[in-house]
């Protein structure tokens, strides 16, 4: 589980330009989260608690193509490699809120049958069927941090970096589904030489399926205009994450946690 570490009331020194230095940013929920799990079908999908370091690199991505895209049309490929390793390669950690709510819903609805219609396709209407599908929403109560560092594997000087990252998560206003929506903080960003929080498992923690980028896959393989396939397991890793949540109500319709 994440665990918070002292802060000291003594200033703290200067840090070095090319120390390993790590960037905490501090996120308001403004509406409900839902992020699907990896092993959650399409029909029936239970939430993530937070949003995975998969979610969060990708949305690093996605700001940083609609920011600085269009400046790199000319050597895009180039560019785009070299942005890519480095965000591939940050480790993070996420402190949840304080409390949160996880609401279980179920909706019944029509949607396009395409089993039907690659087996007859000399018919002229669409082929409809109705289905009911299992969905989750997450009420978060306080404020979501984010922990990002480098990767102990790259010697390149990532404190040169953490400009560029801090201005990326400045531009992020949603994790998971669209719609759900964060206000980045910025008074509370932190750098320090060292993460704010780790795992630790002392007092307890709730486990929930981390999926993250592979360490070799490349922009190519996550790109859904490429022909490449991302393979699980290589393109996608899927590990054990530990939150220090604890639940403290649950019911056919809820589950509620508070933070350890």
């Amino acid at each position: 589980m994440p665990k918070r570490l002292n802060k000291s009331n003594t200033p703290k020194p200067e840090l070095p330009v090319n120390a390993k230095q790590w960037l905490t940013v501090t996120y308001q929920p403004v509406s409900l989260f839902s992020l699907k799990r990896s092993d959650a079908t399409s029909m029936a999908a239970r939430s993530n608690l937070v949003p995975t370091p998969y979610a969060i690199k990708m949305a690093l991505l996605k700001v940083l193509l609609e920011s600085q895209g269009g400046q790199h049309q000319s050597d895009f490929e180039q560019w785009m490699k070299s942005q890519f390793i480095w965000i591939r390669d940050l480790r993070i950690y996420v402190w949840p809120p304080e409390r949160l709510a996880v609401n279980r819903n179920g909706y019944k609805l029509r949607y396009y049958d395409q089993t039907a219609d690659k087996a007859d396709k000399t018919r002229s209407t669409l082929p409809m069927q109705d289905g009911f599908v299992f969905r989750e929403w997450v009420y978060m109560q306080g404020h979501l941090q984010i922990c990002c560092g480098p990767s102990v594997k790259r010697n390149y000087p990532e404190g040169t970096r953490l400009p560029q990252l801090e201005q990326l998560f400045s531009l992020i206003n949603y994790f998971g589904k669209r719609g759900c929506f964060f206000q980045y903080l910025p008074q509370y960003s932190q750098q320090t030489l060292e993460p704010l929080f780790q795992h630790n498992s002392t007092f307890g923690f709730t486990v929930q399926p981390m999926d993250d980028l592979g360490e070799k896959t490349t922009f190519n393989r996550i790109n859904p205009y490429s022909t490449d396939k991302a393979q699980l397991d290589k393109d996608r890793v899927i590990k054990p994450g530990f939150l220090p949540m604890q639940l403290i109500s649950s019911s056919a319709r809820y589950d509620i946690y508070q933070r350890y």
